[in-house]
């Protein structure tokens, strides 16, 4: 699908205005209000805001392979995937530290949902500390060519230009006394895409492994779960 059909599904699905432009760089750009809604469905920390989900799923309705980084208890009927996370006690699919990934087969998955820490204050809710966005970048890395990576955040991470195209920037309004924040979407660029499947962690399997032991102290830095609202 190209990002014109996108739109045009956001739209049908949703119902809402249209708030999602290709300008003339050929990026998708706009913004979203989400409202006055505080519900958080799972009720866990820093989980997404209502209707948030529902919205990434109406632009990729073409993608079957969702992955949840930084997945907290996030809401699995409203956009279904496998999730990773550092806790156990959560049932993530994958125990793993989202700056390594080493366990999840990355290229399986052709969407990828991340929603960090967004600073110092929201990783101490979780009992860790800071995520390095621009690690767990280079982590992603080994998504197979053409995945797209929706990351929620107050910051755009560092990337690789040769491996990552930014496709769309959209700005999203909570309410009153809320962060702003951006939705950036990426693609893994067909450059390079092959070599760093081959080079990167092996592959790992779900959670009725060994994995699923209490995470070490080595791995303290990395997420718990979905950001602060």
């Amino acid at each position: 699908m190209d990002w014109d059909q996108r739109i045009a599904n956001y739209v049908r699905e949703t119902k809402f205005p249209k708030s999602l432009f290709v300008a003339e760089d050929n990026r998708v750009v706009g913004t979203w209000i989400m409202g006055n809604d505080y519900r958080v469905k799972t009720g866990y920390y820093g989980g997404y805001p209502a209707g948030y989900l529902r919205r990434i799923r109406s632009l990729f309705p073409d993608k079957k392979r969702v992955l949840h980084i930084f997945s907290g208890k996030v809401d699995l009927e409203a956009l279904p995937g496998d999730t990773v996370d550092i806790n156990p006690k959560l049932g993530p699919t994958y125990v793993d530290d989202a700056q390594t990934l080493t366990c999840v087969p990355l290229e399986k998955y052709d969407l990828i949902l991340a929603d960090p820490p967004y600073s110092v204050e929201d990783a101490e809710r979780y009992q860790t500390s800071m995520v390095r966005r621009n690690v767990v970048l280079r982590a992603l890395q080994r998504a197979s060519a053409g995945a797209h990576i929706v990351w929620l955040d107050q910051v755009l991470p560092m990337y690789r230009k040769d491996c990552f195209d930014v496709e769309a920037v959209i700005g999203m309004v909570k309410s009153t006394n809320h962060r702003f924040r951006v939705v950036t979407i990426f693609r893994r660029s067909d450059l390079n895409a092959a070599q760093a499947v081959e080079s990167g962690g092996k592959k790992g399997t779900k959670r009725t492994t060994k994995r699923l032991a209490q995470p070490t102290l080595e791995s303290a830095g990395a997420i718990l779960g979905s950001v602060s609202d």
